[in-house]
Parts: structure tokens; sequence; C-alpha cells
């Protein structure tokens, strides 16, 4: 049977695919990891890579074995910072952050992260920046920047880092 259809836009043969780059590539990894997250605040992800191979992931998430936001709340904490006039801000410290988890994995497995890149939501907390830099990890690529994420981009700055932004604008969460 021959098929009467003729050609449209949609399904010409002569349109030329385009491949993401690497960065796109591994930020649509990321998003899909993200996924897995357990904490509606932020549900971020983050994979390292390096020599355009996934190394690891990880996500947003209770440690193993304890409860998830998700099935029994946040965990709120307020913060003070003395630094910067004694502003306060409320944090959910009930999860392990999406580095964090991955940098672990590495861990578990063996897995040097020096000269590796990182993909991730925003900006990395200054906690996970100081790890960032122990590991040895050489770039970090963020879909957005995080609100509180200057002290991070300095410490980055000093000792050389990359940091690079698919966006400019400020990752918006969920508040509680």
């Amino acid at each position: 049977m021959k098929s009467t259809e003729t050609p449209t836009a949609s399904n010409k043969t002569n349109d030329k695919y385009e491949r993401p780059s690497w960065d796109e590539y591994f930020m649509e990894v990321m998003n899909a990891v993200s996924k897995r997250a357990t904490c509606g605040r932020g549900r971020s992800g983050c994979v390292i890579a390096m020599n355009r191979n996934l190394l690891v992931s990880g996500y947003v998430g209770s440690p193993a074995g304890l409860p998830h936001c998700d099935d029994v709340g946040h965990q709120m904490k307020k913060v003070i910072h003395v630094d910067e006039d004694n502003k306060e801000t409320e944090h959910c410290v009930r999860t392990v952050h999406a580095e964090q988890n991955a940098i672990c994995q590495a861990a578990k497995r063996g897995i040097a992260l020096e000269g590796a890149t990182l993909y991730c939501r925003m900006t990395p907390c200054r906690t996970c920046a100081m790890l960032i830099i122990n590991v040895g990890i050489s770039r970090v690529v963020c879909e957005r920047r995080y609100h509180a994420g200057w002290e991070s981009e300095e410490m980055f700055r000093k000792v050389g880092i990359e940091l690079d932004y698919f966006h400019e604008e400020i990752q918006q969460y969920e508040k509680h």
C-alpha cells in the first residue's frame, strides 16, 4: 500500500538535527536526576562528569534510612547571618544537598573527582562549595544563581574554579 501523504515541515528528512552541546546534555541529565529529589523546596540534582563521561549523580534527599520531607514534612531551622546585618533566613535541614550526595557517591565508589565538571541546579551553597574545592573539581556549571551564592562565587574565584551559568536569574524555590 502506497502512502499519499505529502511531506510536511515536521516530517521532512532534510531538517538538520542539532545535537546538544556537552554542557546542555549533562544539564538535561541533571534535570532528570533532580526528579528523584525528596524535598519539595528545591528538587535539585547534580551530575559530575569528566572527559565527556558521566561519573556520578546525586539529588536532594535525606540520609539513607531517615524519613524524607515528602513523607514527614520539612525540618526548618532559622539561620542568623551575622555578616549581613543579622539577616534571618529559614532552611530545611532534613536533607543532604545534591552536590554532597554526588560527592558521597564518588567516595563510596572510589572515583576521583579532580579535574571534573559539576553540573547543578543553582550556585552551590557555602558548604557544598568547600567540598567541591577540596575534592579538586575544576569547573561548576549551574542552571541558575542561588540567592545566597555570593560566598561560593568568591571562593571559586579565589581558587580558580571556573563557574558558568545557563541563566543569570536567581533560582526560585518553594518557601515554607
